[in-house]
């Protein structure tokens, strides 16, 4: 590491860094915190546009976290006591359908009665990147504000890497072994070196915040409605998604009393010129979800910002370097909010880039393990993909949706995420050597995605018989949720991944045989009549 006070042998390249981080957002600062915990004695620097404290609410997208992301943030970078002080519990994902309807406890409700064992939580941007910022400068990690970055200079071997930036009109420079790009959207490294790339998923998406609570238990005077969630209501509590073909709405509560809500549609069904700027925005949502239009109008004159982007998704051809640099957060790679992954590929990513400092810090080369981390990185993406692309048209199909959600939640919990909790993203050995399970859940996933496409298509009842699933009373759920709390070692886990690629053969043999889309010759197991999913199948009418 760099002795205090060394400077470059250039004089006009200014102080000399271990790290500098474009960027002071969330992927940013928190890679800042984990490094600085694992190793205080580094010499970090973070350049940020912004101008801090930065307001509350008002602030930035990305306020969801599902499990690893959640645990990324609580545990591995220390914010636990902010989390649960100052921030919101999450009470899972819950989704509705038919929101048109004149009685909102006539649409259809996939969501919880009580919290699943691994935690999540709803997250005021703006109140956590205030306080990750107070607190990595009490861990005199150099914190930059109004840095614009002008030029960086990446280096091969072990010449150090160069940074331009100015601060109210004054141009600085410093140097640095290694350069992390966490700018977000302005994606620097990503830019300057023609690492773009585009993604097959196309959606547009719209939001904003407004400085008031949408009580989503105040949808409805139904008793039983109303006892779903128990004896409290909590159903503001979780990030609501409003469904209908080709788009949702979400609707996040933040500690501080705002309430972000946002649109994404399929431009094929519904183009982002219709819901581009707030008042067009709200008669979209009027046409489409009305009631969710009357808990906004309650609150228009309380908007506190509103943004529109075309193509949310993207990818990039490569965000590891052998020469000391990375790429993190939106400035890589961003695929889509409906399942609140975002924080879970800066977990991921930020964990793969702590090592691969750590290992250049104890002098190994990274010729082998940079391309070996950004493979299984991007593989990951790859395979979410799967999830969202040309599914948009099913969003209206509450009997397929819910299926799928099962579906797609298993193969979270049962695979990446049960990497992530078992410190395996950053030991490429080991998922080599369960690769035939891998391979085994990623062709399995890839014919399920095809087969909700086909069973929409092929779907001409598309009612239920009841109203509501439960996701608490589907056991496979709550044991693979509940399991992510269970560290194994390397035998434990093999076992567990052998094990989990079984539950989903079974769980994918189920779905297809009630969804009555039976190739001939395909025998699914277990029966037709039996299996996991019985009581979804019963109250969906299947």
């Amino acid at each position: 590491m760099i002795s205090d006070g060394e400077t470059s042998s250039a004089a006009s390249c200014g102080p000399v860094y271990d790290v500098a981080i474009l960027g002071g957002g969330l992927s940013g600062m928190t890679l800042a915190k984990q490094l600085s915990d694992q190793h205080p004695d580094l010499k970090i620097l973070i350049l940020e546009r912004r101008e801090f404290p930065v307001p509350e609410g008002a602030h930035k997208v990305g306020e969801s976290t599902i499990e690893a992301g959640a645990h990324y943030l609580a545990e591995r970078v220390g914010l636990k006591k902010h989390l649960v002080d100052d921030q919101l519990p999450k009470f899972g994902l819950r989704f509705f359908f038919d929101g048109g309807c004149d009685s909102f406890d006539d649409a259809f409700e996939v969501g919880l009665t009580d919290f699943f064992p691994t935690p999540g939580y709803q997250i005021d941007r703006g109140r956590l990147e205030n306080y990750l910022v107070k607190t990595l400068r009490e861990r005199g990690v150099t914190f930059l504000e109004k840095a614009k970055v002008i030029e960086v200079e990446l280096c091969d071997g072990d010449v150090m890497h160069k940074v331009e930036y100015r601060v109210d009109g004054e141009d600085h420079r410093i140097e640095s072994r290694w350069i992390v790009d966490a700018s977000g959207r302005s994606a620097v490294l990503k830019k300057k070196l023609g690492l773009q790339e585009e993604v097959s998923h196309k959606v547009n998406a719209a939001w904003f915040r407004i400085g008031g609570e949408i009580c989503v238990d105040c949808w409805s005077e139904d008793a039983d409605w109303k006892a779903r969630t128990g004896n409290v209501p909590r159903r503001w509590l979780s990030t609501n998604h409003l469904l209908g073909e080709g788009y949702w709405i979400w609707i996040i509560p933040l500690s501080s009393g705002a309430t972000s809500i946002g649109i994404v549609a399929d431009p094929r069904l519904h183009p982002v010129r219709e819901f581009n700027q707030f008042e067009k925005a709200l008669a979209w949502i009027r046409k489409h979800e009305p009631k969710c239009a009357e808990a906004i109008e309650a609150h228009r004159d309380e908007l506190q910002d509103f943004r529109a982007i075309k193509q949310i998704a993207h990818g990039c051809k490569q965000i590891y370097s052998m020469d000391r640099w990375a790429i993190t957060g939106e400035a890589g790679v961003f695929l889509d909010p409906l399942y609140s992954p975002g924080i879970d590929y800066i977990a991921m990513a930020n964990m793969q880039i702590c090592s691969m400092i750590e290992r250049d810090l104890a002098g190994e080369s990274l010729r082998l393990i940079a391309p070996r981390y950004q493979g299984l990185f991007l593989q990951l993406f790859q395979d979410n993909l799967l999830t969202y692309e040309d599914q948009y048209r099913l969003f209206g199909n509450p009997r397929v949706m819910s299926l799928k959600y099962v579906w797609d939640y298993a193969i979270y919990w049962g695979f990446p995420a049960l990497l992530y909790f078992n410190d395996k993203l950053t030991d490429p050995g080991f998922v080599s050597r369960i690769g035939e399970s891998i391979e085994s859940i990623r062709a399995l996933n890839v014919r399920m995605q095809q087969f909700f496409r086909d069973w929409h298509d092929a779907d001409s009842a598309r009612d239920s018989s009841l109203s509501f699933i439960n996701q608490n009373e589907i056991a496979i759920l709550a044991q693979l949720n509940g399991e992510l709390r269970e560290h194994l070692n390397d035998a434990e886990l093999d076992a567990r991944f052998r094990r989990n690629a079984v539950i989903l053969e079974e769980l994918a043999g189920e779905i297809i045989a009630r969804g009555g889309l039976m190739k001939e010759g395909e025998d699914p197991s277990p029966p037709a009549q039996g299996g996991r999913l019985a009581e979804v199948f019963e109250a969906l009418g299947i």
